[in-house]
This record gives structure tokens, sequence and C-alpha cells, in this order.
């Protein structure tokens, strides 16, 4: 097992720098840096994607990555996905979900 807090920090070392180029902030949320996830594989490769996508909606906007109840949740103030695009960016382990006034929000468990 490993630490969640492994994960999201190897996460925000790899995209800060480009954030900071787009004029993106980056904001971390984990209160518990002890929780731990059995397949980092898939939380690294989720996350990695959903980073990617968040950075293209996000032009001069914000991202923040949450863990909450043992799920991680990234968050943007981007553009808004239709429902259509939300349920083909969802899979079993990945829940999309977008709201005008929110942004759009991606937890994975």
């Amino acid at each position: 097992m490993e630490r969640i807090s492994e994960v999201i920090t190897k996460t925000y070392q790899k995209y800060s720098p480009i954030l900071r180029k787009l004029n993106i902030s980056l904001d971390i949320d984990f209160p518990d840096t002890t929780l731990t996830i059995e397949n980092k594989s898939r939380i690294e490769q989720s996350l990695d994607k959903s980073m990617r996508s968040a950075i293209k909606r996000s032009k001069n906007g914000r991202i923040t990555i949450a863990v909450k109840s043992g799920k991680i949740i990234l968050s943007d103030n981007g553009t808004i996905l239709s429902k259509n695009a939300c349920d083909l960016l969802s899979s079993e382990h990945v829940k999309v979900k977008s709201r005008v006034g929110f942004g759009t929000t991606v937890i994975i468990d």
C-alpha cells in the first residue's frame, strides 16, 4: 500500500511549472496524509488524465485536488461539460460532474 499523499505530491510537482506558465492556480487539500491506496498506478493514471483535461478547460483559472472520504476530488472552474461528455469521461472508478457556476468535478474512487 502507498500513501495517497505521495501520489498527489508527485502530481503537484509535475504540473506546477506548467500551471504557473498558464496562470492557473493549483490548490491542494488533504488533511490526513496517512491515508493509503491499493492500486497506485490506476490512481496515478486517472489523476494524470483528469489534470490534463482540467488544464485544457481552466484558462487563467483554478484547479483543486482534495481528498475527502477516501476519494480524490479534482475540481476546476473552467468550461462546463455536457451530461453526455461527463458520461463519456466517467468510468467504473471515475465519476465526472459539471454544473454552471461550479465548473467540473472529477471524483476518483
